[in-house]
C-alpha cells in the first residue's frame, strides 16, 4: 500500500478519539504556539498535516496569523471543520501536492516528518518553496528513542525517528532556537525548532 493511502487509513481509525489521546505523547504542542506568538503573530501561517486542528485552534486564539491548514486525512479535516472559525482555510492536500500561488511567512509542522521519515529531504525542499525569504519554520516531532521496546512499538504505529531530523533542519535553515526535552523521563526525546529561511 501506498504510503499516503496508509496514512489516510490510519487515520481515518484514529480520528474518532485522537483529541483524546495524542495530549499524552504529542508534547511540545503548546510550545510552539507560544513560539510562534512571539515571532510571528500577524503573518500568513501555513500548518502541514494539522490534523483535528488542534494547533490551529489555539494559534487563532492566541495570535493575528491569517491561518491555512492542509492535511491528506478527510476524517481529521472533518473534524477540523466543526472546531475552527471559518476564516481558516483548509485543504486536503500534502505538502507535495499543494500549490496555493503564494509564498507564506511561517510554515508550522507538528509531528509530519516522523510520519514518512525517508522523504525528510523532499519535504524540508518543498517548505522552503513555501517560504518567503526569511520565513520561518516551525517544527515540534519526536527525536531519539529511549529504548528499543519503545522504538519497536513506534515503528508498529508507523513512525521513524532518529536525530538527522533536527540535523538536517539545522543545515537548511538559519536556526533561531531549538530545545531537545525528554518524555517520561527518557522513554523517548522530541524536540522543538524555529528556523528562518535565508534562500531567496
Amino acid at each position: 500500500m501506498e504510503k499516503k493511502e496508509s496514512i489516510i487509513k490510519y487515520y481515518k481509525k484514529q480520528s474518532g478519539f485522537y483529541d483524546i489521546t495524542r495530549p499524552l505523547f504529542l508534547f511540545g504542542r503548546g510550545e510552539i504556539v507560544k513560539w510562534i506568538a512571539e515571532t510571528n503573530p500577524k503573518d500568513h501561517l501555513l500548518e502541514a498535516g494539522c490534523g483535528t486542528g488542534h494547533l490551529l485552534k489555539s494559534l487563532a486564539k492566541n495570535t493575528d496569523c491569517v491561518l491555512t491548514g492542509i492535511d491528506l486525512s478527510p476524517d481529521m479535516l472533518e473534524i477540523a471543520q466543526r472546531k475552527l472559525p471559518t476564516e481558516i482555510n483548509l485543504h486536503q492536500t500534502d505538502l507535495e501536492d499543494f500549490n496555493p500561488g503564494k509564498k507564506y511567512d511561517a510554515v508550522l509542522l507538528s509531528y509530519v516528518f516522523t510520519l514518512d521519515f525517508a522523504k525528510n529531504v523532499e519535504q524540508i525542499k518543498r517548505v522552503k518553496q513555501l517560504l518567503k525569504h526569511n520565513g520561518r519554520i516551525y517544527v515540534v516531532d519526536f527525536h531519539r528513542y529511549g529504548s528499543a521496546l519503545y522504538k519497536r512499538y513506534m515503528n508498529w504505529h508507523g513512525i521513524e525517528m532518529g536525530v538527522e531530523l533536527l540535523q538536517l533542519l539545522e543545515s537548511e535553515f538559519a536556526t533561531k532556537r531549538k530545545s531537545i526535552r525528554k518524555a517520561y523521563g527518557g522513554v523517548w526525546e522530541y524536540f522543538i525548532y524555529e528556523g528562518a529561511n535565508v534562500e531567496d
